[in-house]
């Protein structure tokens, strides 16, 4: 087999045209495979490197590929990969859905979405560590004002009303900070609790975006995601607590069924919900549609409730608020110069 050389002539035939030609099907395996387009670049990479490289020649010395996440070479493979993705999908390689929660808050009667970072980053030493964090709440330095998208004009407001909204801002971004963080960790590990868990961010999404359409309907759509948020999580609290749920949907009944198991939310929270039988018939446009102020008070209720629940399972560690320093990966930058190797 021809060598080819690691380099970044643009020669014909050398390494970055080699990978160019395979992109499109390991990219396209990837996407059939589910994978996040933010994993892709680093997981197309490695598939790069273990399924098609033979060997790598340093000199005359045949590399063992072993560990070759932290040799130079691997940082040119990365380098030319994640040049294909930026070329091929643009800003779309840069949005991080999984780090960011979608909510809403009503100002002055109308939804405004709220987009809330779940994570936080700050670089200690550039090019070389940054501080990852896991906030469970607003931080001090941090203003939700800044999360709102295309709000009213908030300096309008009268005093109190700016407040309020301060506060029920800030009340928003803890509660969806707080379910993220309070899901990790649980111990011990339950796939079917797990599963219930992993939608519950998704249908609070759901439920804002629904409200933010400001009809009938998707004030309609916005209680049944709520509904089906809190229903996960009680289930998902009973199968943890007990190793099973019961098949029902009335939320009263759910909530009573592990009122013993240490649970810390408040039961009236759910008064401000529909009943179970009535948003269904709502979801299917047979009943009273809700106003904009009972779905946001739908939504707030369900949050803060299911926010409670989530901080009774039990956790093998618990992240919320911490921070992690992160040494920057080795193939992140590309190395000054290169000792003469080839690569087949």
């Amino acid at each position: 087999m021809a060598e080819e050389r690691a380099n970044q002539s643009g020669e014909p035939g050398n390494l970055t045209d080699a990978i160019r030609k395979v992109l499109p099907y390991i990219d396209a395996a990837l996407a059939k495979g589910d994978v996040s387009l933010r994993e892709r670049v680093l997981q197309a990479a490695i598939e790069i490197v273990e399924k098609l490289i033979v060997d790598v020649r340093v000199g005359d010395q045949i590399q063992d590929k072993t560990g070759y996440a932290v040799s130079p070479w691997f940082a040119f493979i990365y380098h030319d990969v994640a040049e294909w993705y930026r070329e091929n999908y643009g800003e779309a390689l840069n949005r991080n859905e999984t780090g960011r929660a979608h909510g809403f808050v009503l100002i002055r009667g109308l939804p405004v979405e709220m987009v809330v970072p779940l994570t936080r980053s700050r670089v200690e030493t550039p090019g070389e560590t940054s501080w990852l964090s896991f906030p469970k709440e607003v931080e001090a330095d941090e203003n939700p004002f800044d999360w709102l998208k295309e709000p009213p004009n908030i300096s309008a407001l009268d005093d109190a009303s700016r407040a309020r909204l301060a506060h029920q801002t800030s009340e928003i971004a803890t509660a969806l900070r707080s379910i993220r963080v309070n899901g990790m960790g649980i111990k011990p590990p339950d796939e079917a609790a797990s599963g219930l868990l992993e939608g519950v961010l998704a249908e609070f999404e759901a439920a804002a975006k629904n409200a933010l359409r400001n009809d009938a309907a998707g004030r309609s759509g916005a209680l049944w995601n709520v509904h089906m948020a809190v229903e996960r999580t009680l289930k998902a609290f009973s199968q943890h607590k007990t190793g099973t749920f019961r098949q029902i949907h009335n939320l009263f009944e759910l909530f009573d069924d592990i009122a013993s198991q240490g649970i810390s939310a408040d039961r009236n929270l759910l008064k401000k919900l529909r009943r179970d039988s009535d948003v269904i018939a709502d979801r299917y446009g047979l009943g009273n549609p809700p106003s904009a102020q009972e779905a946001w008070a739908s939504y707030k209720a369900g949050l803060l409730l299911v926010s409670s629940v989530t901080r009774s399972f039990t956790r093998k560690y618990n992240i919320g608020g911490a921070s992690f320093l992160l040494k920057q990966p080795p193939w992140a930058k590309l190395p000054d110069k290169i000792e003469d190797q080839s690569i087949r």
